[in-house]
C-alpha cells in the first residue's frame, strides 16, 4: 500500500528537496556558529545547544524520546535521517545504547561520525548513507528507532513505517516528530499520521502535541530573515537562499500546522 491508497496520505514533498540540499546544510551551513547562535535566540532555554540539531528539537522532545523509546544499555538504537547525529548521539549517551545513524546526505554522515567522540566512545556509534525507506539494516536488528522532523521528506511515507516494521524487533518502538496540517490548499499536508503509520505495519501508542512548536519555529524563521545579510556574508548566497526559501514558504503555513510527537510500536 502506498501514500495515495491511504486516507489522509499525501503526494510527495517538494521536488527540490534533495540530498544535495542537505549536503549544503550539514556541510557549509552547519559549520557556522551563526546558525546555532540564531537557534539560541529563537528557542532560548528550551534549546539543547550541544546537539546543534536542525530539527525543532527541544528539551521537552528529548525527554519524550527517552520515555517513549524505553531503551537501555547495550541495546541497538537507530537514528533515522540522523543528519549530523546530535539527537541520536545524545540519546546513546543518555541510555547507554549502541547507535546506528542513517541519512541520505553523505555530508551529514561524515559530520555525524566526526562528532561521535564528543558524546560516546568510538565503538558505540556508526553512521551509514541510506534512505528513509531503505536503510540497508538487517531485519529485526534494532531495539528502538527515532526520527526527528524528517519522515515527511520520504517520497512514499507508508514505506518509511514499513521499513521500521522490518528493522525493529517485535515490540520495539519507533518515536518520531513531524507536523500535521488542516490546510486544504496544501497538496503535501498530512492531517493525520496514524493511518499512514498503521498502513506501514506499526501500532500507534500515543500522539502528543509539541509545546510552543509553532511559535518557536516562527521565531527561528523571523531570526533568519532579520539577519539575512549576515547569513549571506557568513554562509554564502546558495546556503542563505536555502534558508530564505524555507522561511518564506513554510512560515506563512504555520497557522494551519501542529507539531506532533508519535510513539509507535512494532506488533
Amino acid at each position: 500500500m502506498t501514500d495515495s491508497q491511504v486516507r489522509g496520505a499525501v503526494v510527495p514533498p517538494r521536488a527540490e528537496i534533495t540530498p544535495e540540499t542537505f549536503d549544503r546544510a550539514h556541510g557549509t551551513t552547519a559549520k557556522s556558529e551563526l546558525m546555532w547562535r540564531m537557534a539560541r535566540e529563537a528557542y532560548g532555554a528550551d534549546y539543547p545547544e550541544e546537539l546543534q540539531a536542525w530539527g525543532m528539537t527541544t528539551w521537552w522532545t528529548l525527554g519524550r524520546f527517552i520515555s517513549g523509546l524505553r531503551i537501555s544499555t547495550g541495546q541497538h538504537l537507530v537514528d533515522l535521517a540522523c543528519g549530523r547525529g546530535g539527537v541520536g548521539l545524545w540519546l546513546a549517551r543518555a541510555t547507554g545504547a549502541q547507535l546506528t545513524g542513517v541519512d541520505w546526505s553523505p555530508a551529514g554522515v561524515r559530520e555525524a561520525a566526526a562528532r561521535a567522540g564528543e558524546f560516546v566512545p568510538a565503538h558505540r556509534a556508526s553512521f551509514i548513507v541510506g534512505d528513509l525507506a531503505a536503510t540497508g539494516l538487517a531485519p529485526a536488528s534494532a531495539d528502538a528507532a527515532v526520527c526527528a522532523d524528517a519522515v515527511f521528506f520520504a517520497l512514499d511515507r507508508v514505506a518509511v513505517f514499513a521499513e521500521m516494521a522490518r528493522v525493529l524487533r517485535p515490540g520495539a518502538r519507533f518515536v518520531f516528530t513531524a507536523d500535521e496540517s488542516d490546510d486544504p490548499a496544501s497538496p503535501a499536508a498530512v492531517p493525520d499520521w496514524e493511518p499512514i503509520v498503521e498502513a506501514g505495519g506499526l501500532v500507534v501508542e500515543s500522539r502528543e502535541e509539541i509545546p510552543r512548536w509553532r511559535e518557536d519555529l516562527q521565531g527561528m524563521y523571523d531570526t533568519w530573515l532579520a539577519n539575512i545579510s549576515e547569513l549571506r556574508q557568513g554562509l554564502g548566497d546558495e546556503s542563505a537562499d536555502d534558508l530564505v526559501q524555507e522561511a518564506t514558504l513554510v512560515g506563512p503555513t504555520l497557522a494551519h500546522r501542529t507539531g506532533v510527537l508519535y510513539t509507535t510500536r512494532r506488533r
